[in-house]
């Protein structure tokens, strides 16, 4: 374990540079912080270092065993250093540096993401995807992350001009989910419609016209659901290839709805036609 003291030490600038894209692309890393991320990166994915301040040393012994086993680099740093290294006015006194997934679409099929799982659900054949369209904020993005995971999603694809997901906000809001399915990012409108063509399943893009009632609809099967901008929704082109358009239905007189929001409501009305009507 090093001790570092001084805001000016090389690694603790090396880190701090990876609040930026260039330099999360150039190193191939990105930091998560927070004991829960944390925890979760230190089991599922690959850390390569773990700074922590004193004061969370207790409370960090499981993760710290953990982290030593794999070959983690272990830095005990003061206050300073971690508001230095933080994406956070707060930090909470833990970050962990990890190694970027190296996630295509290939790995997008049941159990390439395999994990313990503490619930009683088998493997998903009929897994959604979700297709993300130049949704540009990230506590949005954090939240789909967290959201698909929750109802064993088999990833996410993200189109060209998303937000990074591996941005400390995205990463932050995403609670640990982010370690546990494939994200793959920068990807063609034509690629991810070509994937869906080739794996059976089937492009079915929210709108707000000429779309289908969510609640009448067939969303038990193989879909990969498009979620679109926040200002402008899904690209005209994406839903007139899509072969489904889905519509939620709402009472009052909102025009419609925050989308990691309607990307909830979408994804568990699939997992409880899939798991639990018979």
């Amino acid at each position: 374990m090093e001790l570092i003291t001084s805001v000016n030490n090389a690694r603790v600038k090396d880190v701090a540079n990876l609040k930026q894209k260039k330099y999360r692309t150039e190193s191939g890393a990105f930091f998560a912080e927070g004991l829960r991320a944390v925890k979760e990166a230190a089991q599922f994915a690959d850390m390569t270092d773990l700074f922590f301040t004193k004061t969370e040393e207790e409370k960090l012994r499981d993760i710290v065993k953990l982290a030593e086993a794999k070959g983690t680099r272990l830095y005990c740093v003061d206050e300073k250093v971690m508001a230095k290294l933080s994406d956070t006015k707060t930090p909470q006194g833990v970050l962990a540096v990890i190694k970027m997934p190296e996630n295509d679409l290939r790995q997008l099929r049941p159990g390439a993401f395999s994990k313990e799982r503490t619930d009683t659900f088998e493997l998903d054949n009929n897994a959604p995807v979700l297709i993300l369209d130049r949704v540009q904020d990230p506590g949005n993005l954090g939240t789909i992350i967290r959201t698909a995971d929750a109802v064993g999603a088999l990833g996410i694809i993200l189109l060209e001009g998303c937000v990074d997901a591996f941005s400390p906000k995205v990463v932050r809001a995403s609670m640990g989910s982010l370690f546990h399915l494939p994200v793959v990012q920068d990807v063609t409108a034509e690629e991810a419609l070509t994937w869906c063509y080739r794996n059976g399943y089937e492009p079915a893009a929210t709108a707000l016209n000429n779309a289908q009632n969510l609640y009448k609809a067939d969303v038990s099967k193989k879909m990969a659901f498009i979620f679109g901008n926040e200002a402008n929704g899904v690209a005209e082109e994406l839903q007139a290839a899509a072969e489904t358009r889905l519509f939620i239905p709402m009472a009052g007189m909102a025009e419609s709805m925050n989308v990691a929001m309607a990307a909830g409501i979408i994804l568990f009305e699939g997992l409880r036609q899939r798991k639990f009507i018979r």
